[in-house]
């Protein structure tokens, strides 16, 4: 299982990498890729990921009993554990409206604000979820 958790954590930490990468230069690969195509594929890599985060975060939070572990543990327990479903809530909910869209209908403004807080918050969920499986087995 310590195998299992370490690859889980690898991956989700080297995918966030790559959602970082593909957010802030998606402009230079426009001419080869077309972002659309790129962003359909990995919409379905980062609901994967966010799942894969949410079981994590809520089983961790579950195991911790807060009157043995410091104030600033728990606190950081809980901010991974209420973070996470944020993510989780702002990406379903837009991703679902996306997918329902006719061809050709443009994407709202408030659903691309949303967009831009998962495009931070994602890489940072996904990498800490994926740090704390890498290191989980050595603690």
């Amino acid at each position: 299982m310590t195998t299992v958790k370490r690859l889980t954590g690898a991956v989700l930490f080297v995918y966030a990498f790559i959602y970082v990468m593909q957010v802030m230069f998606s402009s230079l690969f426009e001419p080869y890729f077309p972002p659309s195509e790129v962003w359909r594929a990995m919409n379905f890599c980062t609901a994967v990921g966010i799942i894969v985060s949410v079981v994590v975060v809520s089983r961790h939070k579950r195991s911790i009993d807060p009157s043995d572990i410091p104030p600033a543990r728990h606190l950081a327990v809980q901010a991974a554990f209420y973070s996470t479903l944020a993510l989780a809530i702002w990406f379903f909910a837009v991703w679902f409206r996306l997918l329902m869209l006719s061809p050709g209908e443009p994407v709202s403004e408030a659903d691309n604000v949303i967009w831009s807080l998962v495009s931070v918050f994602n890489p940072l969920v996904l990498g800490t979820t994926g740090a704390f499986l890498w290191r989980t087995p050595r603690q």
